[in-house]
């Protein structure tokens, strides 16, 4: 293959627009004796190839998932025992807080109650004092009342 068509197929195969068969053409024919080519590209493509002809055992997917589950039982009961330490220490944390925050609105309450008893205390004595006052008035009134009754009772009587 031409340095030139090799050149075209590595532009396509940056760009992601090569076929299967365009990249497997340019893996097949780019080599490090073309100097016209980056070497950087040259490395990049022995290297895919490298990785490509590497495999797995027979027995890598139960070795990995064995792996896998034996960590996980470690990791699990391990950290279980400190989410379970720390949901506790964040329930007693929540728990404080609320009470706290509980007996905070119990003292405004009482307060607010406080402040409203003596309130009402002293309209009350207000309304009592004034009740007093009128009350005096009119035992005055009726004691007036009462002379007058007298006078007009004893003047008809000694006439």
């Amino acid at each position: 293959m031409e340095w030139k068509r090799i050149k075209q197929l590595s532009e396509k195969y940056w760009q992601a627009d090569t076929t299967s068969e365009e990249e497997a053409a340019l893996r097949k024919n780019i080599t490090s004796s073309n100097d016209l080519i980056d070497p950087q590209e040259v490395e990049y493509f022995n290297t895919l190839e490298q990785f490509s002809s590497v495999k797995l055992n027979d027995n890598f997917d139960d070795q990995f998932f064995k792996n896998i589950e034996s960590e996980r039982k470690t990791i699990s009961l391990f950290h279980q025992k400190w989410f379970q330490l720390a949901a506790s220490v964040i329930l007693m944390i929540g728990i404080a807080g609320g009470f706290h925050s509980y007996k905070a609105k119990q003292l405004a309450r009482q307060q607010e109650a406080r402040a409203a008893f003596e309130i009402a205390k002293n309209a009350l004595f207000m309304v009592s004092d004034n009740m007093n006052k009128g009350n005096q008035y009119t035992i005055d009134g009726l004691k007036k009342f009462d002379e007058t009754q007298q006078k007009i009772k004893t003047q008809n009587f000694n006439n």
